[in-house]
């Protein structure tokens, strides 16, 4: 009788044993072990940080976009005429919300949109419009000129606005530059 229960349980830790090598053989089939991805970056999180230039017949002008020491959320614009200027991240990665503000050098400064498109690298700023939350990229929609033709001023177009209780006239201006080329080896890694 002892035998019998002795072999009963064998068989039952034998059968369990072979039943959980199957198991994770099968589980091992459908998953691999994927490579670690690399480190995060400041050029990855953040790509509108860097210089550009200025595109239009002032193309040796230099824009200096910055990242605010105190905020990761804001970014320091130099180099448009109206001085320089704080954008507030609105979308990631990189659509940013220029609100009406006094630059540093006193110039006053309308509310606008700053966009950089990663796939071109082409910063595209529009101040003198309010920031549209349901579609930021809808305002370069309305630079129609041809930005080759751009003076250092930038591109203006007079937009009017028409609502059921009013009738507004703004002007934008339009700015566009090209990121140069940067050495990519020398931005850290984000610490969180």
């Amino acid at each position: 009788m002892k035998n019998a229960i002795f072999l009963l349980l064998a068989a039952f830790f034998l059968s369990a044993t072979s039943n959980a090598q199957t198991t994770a053989d099968s589980i091992k089939s459908k998953y691999t072990l994927q490579p670690m991805p690399e480190a995060l970056t400041l050029d990855k999180a953040f790509p509108v940080i860097g210089s550009y230039q200025l595109t239009g017949s002032d193309s040796t002008k230099t824009i200096t976009v910055s990242m605010d020491s105190a905020s990761k959320g804001i970014i320091w614009v130099e180099g448009l005429p109206q001085g320089r200027i704080k954008a507030y991240l609105k979308q990631s990665p990189a659509t940013y919300r220029v609100v009406a503000q006094k630059s540093e050098s006193g110039t006053q400064v309308p509310e606008g949109t700053l966009i950089f498109d990663p796939s071109t690298n082409t910063l595209n700023v529009a101040l003198g419009k309010a920031y549209n939350d349901a579609n930021p990229s809808e305002i370069f929609t309305l630079n129609t000129a041809n930005t080759a033709d751009a003076t250092t001023a930038g591109t203006e177009v007079k937009v009017k606005t028409k609502t059921k209780d009013s009738k507004t006239k703004s002007r934008v201006v339009f700015y566009s530059a090209t990121k140069a080329n940067q050495n990519t080896s020398s931005t850290g890694t984000i610490q969180q």
